[in-house]
């Protein structure tokens, strides 16, 4: 009975942080959008290997939230970031992967998403490539991304992140491995929501992914 009830307060508190009177940001503010161009086609594929869900956390789990008491609630994409069609069949992969994929279609680029279990060898990534008619494959693997925040009062929360980063090409290969691994302590905003925080979050870690030079010398268009 005390679990039940710890669970519906914790409901209950998402429910008023994140459909108060802030709004969600537009889908737009929550997109990675490179200033740059690529050639060819583009596979986009985001593979989930967080040490927590391997522990069984859902796959859809994205952090915890602290609530009254300092008790803490897991959150998931479908309760707290439900905010474009789909969101609530997404786990946290497809979210993320939904993100990058529509944020580069808007910048002109002929992006597509897949979905891989696991981050794919050499011949595999070939294989793909050729049955998707496609130049080039962007692989994000997730190891680590995860936050930690309190709804108790403003303050900034930890949003940890570790990501294995692959660039494969149409008969090149592997051309690319990279980590991205780092804590960002997001100072929140008493006038957004805790989900506004958390998603321009996101955002802004898809785009130092994109934006990297590294990333960008692999798959930007050559002049």
């Amino acid at each position: 009975m005390k679990t039940r009830y710890l669970k519906l307060l914790g409901l209950l508190l998402i429910a008023v942080v994140t459909t108060g009177c802030v709004s969600s940001i537009p889908f737009q503010e929550q997109l990675p959008q490179p200033a740059y161009g690529t050639d060819g086609k583009l596979l986009i594929t985001v593979i989930d290997e967080r040490r927590r869900i391997q522990q069984g956390k859902p796959r859809d789990f994205i952090g915890v939230a602290h609530g009254s008491f300092g008790i803490p609630f897991d959150w998931s994409v479908k309760q707290a970031l439900n905010v474009a069609e789909g969101d609530q069949d997404r786990d946290l992969s497809a979210f993320i992967e939904y993100r990058l994929t529509n944020g580069l279609q808007q910048k002109g680029w002929n992006a597509q998403a897949v979905q891989l279990d696991r981050l794919p060898n050499e011949q595999e990534a070939q294989a793909l490539l050729e049955q998707n008619q496609a130049d080039t494959l962007l692989a994000l693997r997730l190891n680590e991304w995860y936050f930690s925040l309190n709804l108790n009062w403003v303050s900034a929360f930890n949003f940890d992140t570790d990501t294995d980063v692959r660039v494969f090409k149409k008969q090149q290969g592997q051309v690319l491995e990279k980590n991205f691994s780092e804590r960002d302590v997001i100072e929140e905003k008493s006038s957004e929501s805790p989900q506004n925080n958390i998603l321009r979050a996101y955002r802004d870690q898809l785009r130092q992914i994109v934006d990297d030079p590294e990333v960008r010398n692999t798959l930007a268009r050559q002049q």
